[in-house]
C-alpha cells in the first residue's frame, strides 16, 4: 500500500488496447520528441507476427486478433471458475477492487 502513490500508471486488461495507446502516447523520445505510439503503436509490429520489425503495415499494436495463438481461455475459465471460487476471489481481493489507483468500474 505504501508504494501506490509512486506508481504513475495502471492499465486494465478489460480495455488493454486503449490503455496501451494512452500509455504509449505519454512516452516521448528525448531525441526527437516522437511518442512511442507514433513510433510503434500506430503500425503495430509488422505483417510478420514473429518479427518485432515496425516497418510493416501490421495492425495497430495489441488490436490484431491472432487466431494462431487462440487458446479458448474463456471456455476453460468458465469450466473451472465456479460460483464458489468467484465468491472466494471477491472476499480475498476486495481491497484491490476498491483501490482508487485501479479505477475499476462496477
Amino acid at each position: 500500500e505504501k508504494w501506490w502513490p509512486y506508481i504513475n500508471y495502471v492499465g486494465n486488461m478489460e480495455h488493454l488496447s486503449e490503455d496501451v495507446r494512452h500509455f504509449l502516447q505519454s512516452i516521448r523520445s528525448t531525441k526527437n520528441g516522437v511518442s512511442a505510439w507514433d513510433h510503434i503503436g500506430k503500425k503495430g509490429w509488422s505483417d510478420n507476427e514473429k518479427s518485432c520489425d515496425v516497418s510493416g503495415e501490421g495492425s495497430t499494436f495489441l488490436e490484431k486478433k491472432d487466431t494462431h495463438h487462440k487458446t479458448n481461455a474463456e471456455d476453460k475459465m468458465r469450466m473451472y471458475y465456479t460460483p464458489e471460487l468467484e465468491r472466494f476471489i471477491e472476499l480475498t481481493y476486495w481491497k484491490d477492487y476498491y483501490n482508487p489507483y485501479f479505477h475499476f468500474t462496477p
